[in-house]
């Protein structure tokens, strides 16, 4: 059975690996044959801040919540003149979501969550968490060979695999919570001029769907996030 389990592996990674080099090798032809000179294969990196698009009975967003990003985006052009691409790429994010709710460990060892409201003592509950990240993005640019200052507009999907959340709360004990949401998607739009460009994403799904607190109250934290990112060539 194994030896049956590590022969499937291998067909399937050298099936992929296939796939990888005829992508690539068709993608170089078809440059060649329109004369395309340059590519905007690209690293990049980004700063967010979070707010909450839900409404949430007693819910406070308290502080500075956001994220940090960096990864690298493969440039295939779709026009003679480059200007219009298809990006695919791969990334990673820091986010940290500061806010009332507070994660807490029952009886059963099982993660309850409540909201802090009080008169008298601000809570400031951090949530953090990594994500590897997929965009796929269409791409516009006024640019040419030789002009290096052009407009952008990129937008596109994210497909993000998040790992485990760590609870660090104002009172109380750090946790690490298993059950968030492992898959992600959201959709964004990147859009500057040379190397400032305005960042603007909403996520589809909430990273704690289908929790609530103790009391019953829904907890389905979904973000709108807005920032800056940076192209580096």
């Amino acid at each position: 059975m194994v030896i049956i389990l590590k022969t499937l592996i291998n067909i399937r990674l050298k099936y992929f690996l296939n796939l990888f080099i005829c992508f690539f090798s068709v993608q170089y032809i078809y440059s060649q044959e329109n004369n395309t000179d340059y590519k905007e294969d690209q690293f990049y990196l980004g700063v967010s801040y979070f707010m909450q698009v839900k409404d949430i009975d007693e819910f406070k967003q308290n502080g500075f919540s956001g994220n940090f990003q960096i990864g690298f985006i493969k440039d295939i052009s779709i026009d003679k003149k480059n200007q219009k691409a298809l990006g695919l790429g791969v990334g990673f994010e820091r986010n940290r979501f500061t806010s009332n709710i507070q994660p807490l460990l029952n009886s059963e060892n099982n993660i309850d969550y409540r909201l802090v409201v009080s008169r008298f003592l601000e809570s400031k509950n951090e949530l953090n968490y990594s994500s590897i990240v997929f965009p796929i993005e269409l791409r516009w640019r006024n640019s040419t060979p030789d002009k290096y200052d052009f407009w952008r507009i990129y937008t596109g999907f994210k497909v993000k695999r998040n790992y485990h959340i760590n609870s660090n709360p104002s009172y109380g004990r750090s946790l690490k919570i298993e059950d968030g949401r492992r898959w992600t998607h959201s959709i964004y739009l990147n859009s500057g001029f040379n190397t400032w460009n305005i960042s603007l994403e909403y996520d589809l799904n909430s990273f704690l769907e289908g929790k609530s607190t103790e009391i019953g109250d829904e907890i389905d934290i979904k973000f709108f996030k807005i920032g800056l990112v940076f192209y580096i060539l």
